[in-house]
């Protein structure tokens, strides 16, 4: 039987010491973004971007996972005896994340993935490319809500007005974030 040290084999980053800790960072809106406009946002690691790179070299086939990607995708097949919502409950760095965004790339990219899926779902089940409507919504990009009366509002507003490119806009989140801002108040 070998070792630990000989099965697990670190990174080459880790061992020459410039692992760039942000590509743990993932967030599904990049993606979608990603997948809408073709165009990569600057900070994101490629590894998520590139679904072979994504199911080659950081996805491991959790039995959660292929059981996820085999309802979801064996359901868009047709499959009506599978749940039709799912509810990814784990502890942070469970994989909530990483299961979304999985979802994503196969949803996007379909057949195109075949013999790269291997081991995670079932090759009748990948869909053909463009065939699947995607509906992304990042939780992390969503405005907090306080009430006010009986009303919700946004925390940065005074009142029940919206703003112009109020919080609801992602991509102004998103901008206000990198300039150390918050839509938060």
């Amino acid at each position: 039987m070998r070792s630990v040290l000989e099965a697990c084999r670190p990174r080459p980053e880790i061992l020459s010491g410039t692992l760039n800790l942000e590509i743990f960072t993932a967030s599904l809106g990049p993606i979608i973004e990603f997948y809408r406009s073709g165009q990569t946002v600057a900070h994101l690691d490629r590894l998520y971007t590139d679904p072979h790179l994504f199911f080659r070299e950081a996805t491991y086939p959790t039995q959660g996972l292929r059981l996820t990607l085999g309802e979801v995708f064996g359901r868009l097949a047709g499959d009506t005896a599978v749940p039709a919502i799912h509810r990814l409950e784990t502890a942070f760095g469970g994989g909530k994340t990483h299961t979304l965004i999985a979802c994503a790339h196969i949803a996007f990219r379909g057949r195109e993935l075949q013999g790269v899926v291997d081991g995670l779902l079932d090759p009748g089940l990948l869909p053909e490319p463009g065939s699947v409507a995607v509906a992304g919504i990042a939780g992390d990009e969503i405005p907090v809500h306080k009430p006010k009366g009986n009303a919700l509002v946004p925390d940065n507003q005074k009142d029940n007005t919206p703003a112009q490119g109020d919080a609801l806009d992602p991509a102004h989140n998103r901008a206000r974030r990198q300039a150390g801002t918050s839509s938060r108040g």
